[in-house]
């Protein structure tokens, strides 16, 4: 059975389950709308690690920062199916269940990933922070995230993976997590975060990602770690898939090779 039979094989499957729980036969699927009902998407939801800010090529001029060379479209792509783009740089888990959930349907959303979490922890703030010269406040600043990561991101996740199942259940639903940033040396890319506060970040990165993939499991979801991949081309690496600091908002973001890594990571993870 080709790739392509087998995938059709599965989506019909689903629409025959959906009917069967909505007290209708296959039969009663099968005029001239089943061919909307049958089309496999793509839903990509999350914040600026998702979008692909720092990767290039904006797809629009809308404040998202959505580019081509996002693990999203990028995946899409390889499974051939419709790609609903609605990850937004700065997005919080309230922006993702305000503004992202438009597209997830019963029957067709065939994958879904969901990249979010690093901006409700604040490490924008964080990253701000340590690039002073004072690592008391670097230090301080960690510790709160490290706060928010434990004390209640797993509830607002937990809430927002949820909401997701309810509204594609047929769909394969991967998390994607976030690298570690630093290489933990110095260079003028990392501003003044000193190899010391490069470490305590790393760790606090370690911390939201056994975080993020304890919650998807509870929900049995895949979790596409990328940190392994990311090894040794963090900021002040000979070989960064990481922008350092920039001057703009791509700062500390993956460059167009960091998402082409995202994506050898996610795509695997979903279900052929």
């Amino acid at each position: 059975m080709s790739f392509k039979e087998g995938k059709s094989g599965r989506v019909l499957a689903r629409v025959a389950a959906v009917a069967a729980a909505a007290g209708i036969g296959v039969a009663g699927l099968a005029g001239p709308a089943s061919a909307d009902i049958t089309i496999q998407q793509f839903v990509a939801l999350g914040d600026s690690y998702a979008s692909g800010v720092g990767a290039g090529d904006y797809l629009a001029d809308d404040g998202c920062y959505r580019s081509a060379n996002a693990y999203g479209p990028q995946a899409a792509a390889a499974l051939g199916e419709r790609l609903w783009f609605e990850a937004c740089s700065g997005a919080r888990i309230e922006d993702v269940v305000a503004n992202q959930l438009d597209h997830l349907y019963r029957v067709n959303t065939e994958h879904v990933t969901i990249g979010v979490g690093g901006n409700d922890a604040g490490f924008s703030s964080v990253l701000g922070a340590c690039a002073g010269t004072d690592t008391a406040v670097c230090e301080a600043a960690i510790a709160n995230a490290r706060d928010i990561i434990t004390n209640s991101l797993p509830d607002e996740l937990d809430d927002l993976y949820t909401m997701v199942e309810n509204r594609a259940f047929s769909a394969e639903i991967v998390v994607v997590g976030n690298p570690r940033l630093f290489n933990e040396t110095a260079c003028a890319g990392a501003l003044a975060i000193t190899p010391a506060e490069q470490v305590l970040l790393n760790d606090a990165a370690d911390l939201l990602a056994e975080t993020t993939a304890a919650v998807a499991a509870d929900h049995g979801f895949d979790f596409a770690d990328p940190r392994a991949a990311f090894e040794g081309h963090g900021v002040c690496s000979a070989d960064p898939w990481i922008l350092g600091y920039t001057g703009t908002l791509e700062s500390f973001h993956p460059n167009a090779a960091g998402q082409d890594a995202y994506t050898e990571v996610v795509l695997p993870m979903l279900d052929y």
